[in-house]
């Protein structure tokens, strides 16, 4: 009778049927997964034909890669990021080039470091330690390298975590000045790549380069949700901002935790969730004592959409009110986050909500102020705008000015592929036939559907 059970690669013990590595739990133990340091493997793994062969190369990519694939590790190899946080100085992306020949290992210091971080045998070696040097720490304690015989030189990698967070967040400014030009499509495979090379600069920072890194997460995550919602992705827009929040409360910065929830509330919204949107609103304002005015009037005005997608009217004045008041602040800190909040923002946003509330003349009025002073570099927000005026006009029963208005509003969504603007688009053809204007609607109902072809 065939044996039809699944044992382990190593130890010849029983596997579960839910089972999927090759390995039982204590010899995965064993074998170091899961923690930060290599397990000693003995002579038995390294004194193989096979390793023998290996090291005689003297390529410690080619070492690497079979020290991967050995038997010991079981049908599948040892992956490459288990053995870079082994490592402690690569990240994953840095190994694949060091195993694939693209990246030498070619210093003493480097090769010294990853067969004592390997416990590789020295009979193997091909190099020898230095006297004292396995006493020694490698990494510079105090900020400086020791030359031999020379000076003593300022570490300059010591907060390259730092620097490269400080470099990808100005990329991050670039970033968003594409989007308020030519909005989320050409930015919708970049960002989250750039997101997932911070991912890697994360798991192995330390300290002060951990921190900014973890900054620097939050506000790419939050981003790449922003991206995802206009392009009309809302579920995915959703998951990053949730990873955009674990980044931001693992960093201890209690305003940035705030601005993702707020931005989480927005996301809500546009998803037609608006007590989930209220209850996020709540949790930004939660700690109002750590949030600049004009964070806290960012956070209102979405407290206050929540209330008018509900249709809490007072509820949603009180919050507008209160919202304006803040942000007519003077900026403290140029770093503030929402410093784009100014009352004129506030006032636009408003216009949204006296929409949601039926009061149409109160969005014109607002709408038409708002839009009369508004900045170029902000096309698309400029099409939004210019969307929930029509829609405006529409609801007020002023058919020719909101075909007119939504017209230009229309090319600039076929421009930057704003979902937001043509979900309020296609709220305007059911608004007209409400009030008569059939034939308007269905040509109009025509020309939304175009934004989708």
């Amino acid at each position: 009778m065939a044996l039809t059970g699944r044992y382990c690669m190593k130890c010849g013990g029983r596997l579960s049927h839910e089972s999927r590595p090759s390995l039982c739990a204590r010899c995965r133990q064993l074998n170091g997964v899961g923690s930060d340091h290599a397990p000693n493997f003995g002579p038995d793994f390294w004194h193989t034909d096979q390793m023998r062969d290996v090291f005689a190369t003297r390529d410690m990519g080619e070492i690497l890669r079979a020290y991967r694939y050995h038997p010991t590790h079981g049908h599948r190899p040892l992956s490459q990021e288990t053995l870079s946080r082994w490592l402690g100085t690569v990240t994953q992306s840095q190994l694949s080039r060091i195993e694939s020949g693209r990246n030498k290992v070619d210093t003493l210091e480097k090769l010294i470091h990853y067969a004592q971080a390997l416990k590789m045998p020295e009979d193997l070696l091909w190099f020898k330690f230095p006297e004292s040097f396995a006493d020694r720490n490698l990494k510079p304690a105090s900020g400086v390298i020791p030359l031999p015989g020379g000076p003593l030189v300022p570490a300059a990698s010591l907060h390259l975590g730092s620097e490269l967070a400080n470099s990808l967040l100005g990329t991050l400014d670039r970033y968003s000045a594409t989007d308020n030009l030519a909005g989320p499509q050409s930015l919708v495979n970049i960002v989250p790549e750039q997101l997932r090379f911070i991912d890697e600069l994360v798991a192995t920072a330390r300290g002060k380069d951990r921190v900014r890194l973890l900054w620097a997460g939050s506000r790419y995550a939050e981003f790449a949700g922003w991206i995802y919602q206009d392009t009309g992705s809302l579920h995915s827009a959703m998951q990053i901002s949730s990873a955009a929040l674990d980044y931001a409360r693992e960093s201890e910065d209690a305003s940035l935790s705030s601005y993702v929830l707020m931005r989480r509330s927005n996301i809500a919204t546009d998803a037609g969730r608006p007590e989930l949107a209220l209850k996020l609103a709540d949790e930004a304002l939660a700690e109002s004592g750590k949030l600049s005015p004009r964070q806290r009037a960012v956070a209102l005005r979405q407290r206050a959409h929540a209330h008018a997608l509900l249709g809490n009217a007072d509820a949603c004045t009180r919050a507008l009110e209160e919202a304006h008041e803040c942000a007519g602040s003077e900026i403290v800190d140029d770093n503030d986050i929402a410093q784009y909040c100014t009352p004129e923002y506030i006032e636009m946003e408003a216009a949204h909500c006296w929409i949601e509330l039926g009061q149409a003349q109160k969005a014109i009025d607002a709408l038409q102020r708002g839009l009369s002073t508004w900045p170029s570099e902000f096309r698309r927000d400029l099409g939004l705008g210019l969307a929930r005026l029509a829609v405006a006009y529409a609801a007020g029963e002023q058919v020719e000015h909101s075909i007119d208005v939504a017209g230009h509003a229309l090319q600039i969504a076929r421009e930057t592929g704003s979902f937001r603007t043509e979900k309020q688009l296609a709220r305007i053809p059911s608004i007209l036939v409400a009030h008569g204007a059939t034939d308007e609607a269905r040509q109009f109902d025509l020309w939304v559907k175009s934004l989708r072809k």
